[in-house]
């Protein structure tokens, strides 16, 4: 008995020192393992769109717009519907979709119908459909919606609120993407002295088409008749820059998305259905998409694809000029969790050097001047508290603006 009850008494403990050490096993390896998966969700999040989503008709050739749809854009190839509009919120018959705008982050696509002042999003998880019964865009901007017509143009840029121009030129409204969606009329918008006869306030010529972003704070309007205008978002002086060329002349814009890489715009039409087109933002002029046998007119396009428009930024975050610097300048903690990471400089040589934390795209959010007078220093950098989880860059620049140093940072919020 006493025998059997040793032999008990020394495999429990056995067991239980097996399982201690499995358990202290996993508790070492888990957050390994859930940071491997979590920056692989990064960075596939991180990821450019090679889709657009795309408002069609049920049928090719008919309307109303009503058949969200996806479109490939690298093949050129569209999806089943993934949703008939007029299935949701007691739409009438007539009830085109207007404009949409595609909020990556929420998994939202935003859109407008054709004859309602109202903005509306679908939940693209559950596919449900939700309607901001409490404002308006007439009432945002105090003006006459049956005028000034429905709102047809829309994006969500890169600072998370979306916008869009009403159709007479005179309204820049932005809307807030969190929660529900709050209106606010930024004012009107104003012509750049250089656009002289081609004004943005022009409802004849400059109705209807659509709205895509830059990486610089900036919308790019692509009108119905094809012309483009570029809207400094935080003083809205409006610059007329081309009209398209080499687009059939039945091709009236009508939908704009940004391609994958960043340097080319799709454009769609609702009146034209032998091909889609991309335009260089550099020349302005078109050329035809891919495409696949069945085409489809379409009423709006959108994907969470920006324009770059920064010259050479892409190249100093990704790859820094002086890799031998990089042992020199330490990052941590790295991943960060907290609003504040330091930064050690480690045998650089004393002087003044600028710490920079720049967004995915390359907009900078933090820049600090650090004065370096020991060979072992390290500065605090705060990170501003709207930052999200994802991954941001830390560049170092020296005296004369030269990149010493650029490190990956993953920012984890919880």
């Amino acid at each position: 008995m006493l025998t059997e009850l040793l032999i008990l008494i020394t495999h429990d403990f056995g067991q239980t020192i097996y399982q201690d050490r499995y358990i202290m096993k996993k508790i070492f390896f888990f957050p390994l393992a859930f940071a491997a998966v979590m920056l692989s969700g990064i960075a596939a999040k991180s990821q450019p769109d090679h889709f657009a989503y795309v408002v069609t008709a049920v049928n090719q050739g008919g309307s109303p717009w009503v058949a969200l749809r996806k479109l490939d854009t690298r093949t050129g190839a569209f999806s089943n519907i993934l949703l008939n509009v007029q299935d949701n919120l007691h739409a009438t018959p007539d009830s085109s979709v207007a404009a949409i705008a595609y909020d990556r982050k929420a998994n939202r696509l935003y859109y407008t119908p054709m004859n309602i002042d109202q903005l509306r999003y679908i939940d693209l998880f559950t596919m449900e459909s939700f309607a901001v019964s409490d404002q308006f865009f007439s009432k945002a901007g105090h003006y006459d919606f049956r005028n000034a017509g429905p709102i047809n143009r829309m994006v969500i840029a890169p600072d998370d609120y979306g916008y869009t121009i009403t159709n007479d030129g005179t309204h820049l409204i932005r809307f807030t993407t969190k929660g529900s969606p709050v209106l606010t009329d930024l004012g009107d918008l104003l012509d750049d002295p250089q656009n002289k006869e081609m004004t943005i306030h022009s409802i004849c010529t400059n109705s209807g088409g659509d709205l895509v972003a830059d990486d610089d704070g900036h919308l790019y309007l692509i009108t119905g008749t094809n012309r483009v205008y570029k809207v400094d978002i935080a003083t809205r002086t409006t610059l007329y820059l081309a009209t398209v060329s080499r687009l059939p002349q039945k091709f009236t814009t009508s939908g704009a998305a940004v391609s994958e890489d960043g340097k080319q715009l799709l454009v769609s039409s609702s009146t034209y259905s032998d091909a889609y087109f991309l335009i260089d933002p550099e020349t302005w002029v078109a050329s035809p998409a891919p495409a696949t046998e069945k085409l489809y007119e379409s009423a709006d396009l959108a994907n969470s694809n920006v324009l770059i428009t920064k010259t050479g930024i892409h190249s100093d975050l990704f790859i820094s000029k002086n890799p031998e610097n990089i042992n020199r300048i330490r990052i941590f903690p790295n991943p960060v969790m907290d609003d504040e990471v330091s930064v050690q400089f480690n045998d650089l040589p004393p002087g003044n050097y600028t710490i920079q934390l720049a967004n995915a795209i390359g907009k900078n959010l933090v820049k600090q001047k650090a004065v370096i007078t020991s060979s072992a220093q390290t500065e605090t950098m705060h990170l501003p508290h709207y930052t999200s989880q994802g991954f941001y860059y830390v560049r170092i620049l020296d005296e004369k603006n030269n990149t010493v140093s650029t490190q990956k940072l993953v920012l984890e919020r919880w």
